[in-house]
């Protein structure tokens, strides 16, 4: 089994940034998911331990250029500062029988714009939310998703990449497990990410006016390594006080030439006015005790968690939601559409 972990290269970067019901019900608009901008991940290298090439990722804005066609995205009064921590790819299992490629890139987050001006305010719940823009790959968040010999990747595989828990290799086991600290999977129901719940410089706005296609429910949440949900405001010179960790899985294709090669992802950057934690499905099978001292730690409202878990009570004060549909790719609803979970009665 082939198995490679590399330290991510330092590339400076800043960026501009009730369970399955049937009705959705939309918040007050400026009171739900505030918009920061628009960032995109950009990995490429996947699988360099076989061709001699480490892997490498990045965050960059996202704007009114080549993706988004010819919308021009109008400065955002706050933005965030992005630099790379590290990036792991292994492999497990076996090609053709359920063999999976993971991918992990970990970012420090500092609370300033792109002139380096500290933003004056503390800023809670910052989410990465997976979104398609105009050329991504059969409506998901993945776009320019090529092989080694740099052939297009076709649509059908970007749809069976997805989100996942951050993962380590266990040499030990021979098998993939949690990687402590990347804890920042969150999901969504679909009526949090209707467009009534979005706003942009404190006023009502579109997916069209955000740059995006739709909005898929899910995302990656900005923690501080002490666990807390807010960047403070003010930041000193070099100061980055948070850290996300983005990570997907990818099916092993036929041979390796077919794998995914690079890719690039899409994602809103949003401040959210509710405090939630995700059980994912990694977790599930493992002790219910950490997601719940998670929640606790953080102050969470609401805890998230997915068909299969046994979880049935949080920390006084958090309520336990079951997400029972996470779309993935497509519109909401759309025939075509594919999920995470996707177990509703």
């Amino acid at each position: 089994m082939f198995r490679n972990a590399f330290r991510l290269a330092g590339l400076a970067l800043t960026a501009l940034l009730g369970s399955c019901a049937s009705t959705p019900t939309a918040q007050a608009p400026g009171l739900g998911l505030q918009s920061v901008g628009l960032v995109e991940l950009s990995v490429s290298g996947l699988g360099g331990g076989q061709q001699g090439v480490s892997p490498v990722a990045r965050l960059t804005a996202l704007s009114g250029q080549g993706a988004l066609g010819s919308l021009a995205l109008a400065d955002q009064a706050d933005s965030l500062q992005f630099d790379p921590l590290s990036v792991s790819v292994f492999n497990t299992g076996t090609r053709g029988a359920g063999g999976t490629r993971y991918v992990t890139a970990t970012f420090r987050v500092r609370n300033a714009d792109q002139q380096n001006v500290p933003v004056a305010r503390s800023r809670k719940n910052l989410t990465l939310l997976a979104v398609p823009v105009a050329d991504s790959l059969g409506t998901t968040a993945f776009r320019a998703v090529t092989t080694f010999g740099g052939s297009a990747v076709a649509s059908s595989v970007a749809k069976t990449m997805l989100p996942t828990h951050a993962m380590r290799y266990d040499p030990l086991g021979g098998r993939p497990v949690l990687s402590p600290g990347g804890e920042d999977l969150q999901v969504y129901t679909e009526n949090d990410v209707l467009p009534a719940n979005f706003s942009r410089n404190g006023a009502p706005t579109s997916y069209a006016a955000l740059g995006v296609t739709t909005v898929l429910p899910y995302g990656f949440v900005v923690h501080t390594p002490g666990g807390s949900r807010t960047l403070p405001a003010s930041p000193a010179a070099g100061v980055y006080s948070g850290r996300v960790t983005l990570s997907v899985k990818v099916p092993l294709q036929a041979a390796p030439s077919q794998d995914p090669w690079a890719f690039r992802m899409s994602f809103l950057v949003i401040e959210d006015s509710v405090t939630a934690v995700t059980q994912s499905l990694e977790e599930q099978p493992l002790d219910n005790a950490a997601v719940g001292t998670r929640a606790g730690a953080v102050g969470a409202s609401i805890l998230n968690v997915l068909p299969g878990s046994t979880l049935s009570a949080g920390p006084t004060g958090t309520s336990v939601r079951q997400v029972c549909q996470v779309r993935t790719a497509g519109a909401a609803g759309a025939a075509g559409a594919t999920y995470l979970v996707n177990s509703c009665p």
